[in-house]
């Protein structure tokens, strides 16, 4: 098998990533407003991916994205690998060339649902740290805010990132 890892390289691409997109939805509330929001903001710029392919055809994708409110975090907004291959470390190697190529951060923050443990035991396996469980989307069930922290800094990030989330 030949695996490449890439930025958005065309408008193809970006098309490509809107159809993995749709086909990764889970469960969260607006989900096809943000795909489509995030479409105009991969195009401008303001967001930016990692690709993974298998083939030609898109298998996983890290959209990202300098957080809105606090330009010292990166807000990686989504990480999708398709199942048929999973658990050959896609995920973990996209998000270490976030943080890589991110070096002007002094953190990645990153959220994911309580109902799904496996994915957060996931993200504590790649270096962040749970530092908040509060409903983001919905009055449903609780999301878990996680943190990294990518280089040193004077200032203290973690009483940042929880002054951010009220």
């Amino acid at each position: 098998m030949k695996f490449q890892f890439t930025n958005l390289q065309s408008r193809k691409e970006l098309s490509q990533v809107i159809d993995f997109l749709h086909k990764q939805d889970l469960g969260y509330p607006n989900y096809d407003d943000w795909v489509q929001r995030t479409e105009s903001e991969l195009d401008r710029g303001y967001k930016d991916v990692i690709l993974a392919f298998s083939e030609r055809k898109i298998v996983g994708d890290l959209v990202y994205q300098q957080h809105k409110e606090n330009p010292e975090f990166l807000e990686l907004k989504n990480l999708r690998i398709h199942p048929r291959v999973r658990d050959r470390y896609f995920a973990k190697f996209m998000l270490k060339q976030v943080e890589v190529e991110n070096q002007n951060y002094g953190a990645m923050i990153i959220d994911a649902p309580s109902e799904l443990p496996s994915m957060i035991n996931f993200i504590k396996s790649c270096g962040f740290t749970s530092i908040l469980s509060k409903p983001l989307y919905d009055d449903g069930a609780p999301d878990i805010v996680m943190i990294k922290p990518i280089k040193k800094s004077k200032r203290i990030i973690l009483p940042i990132a929880l002054e951010m989330f009220g």
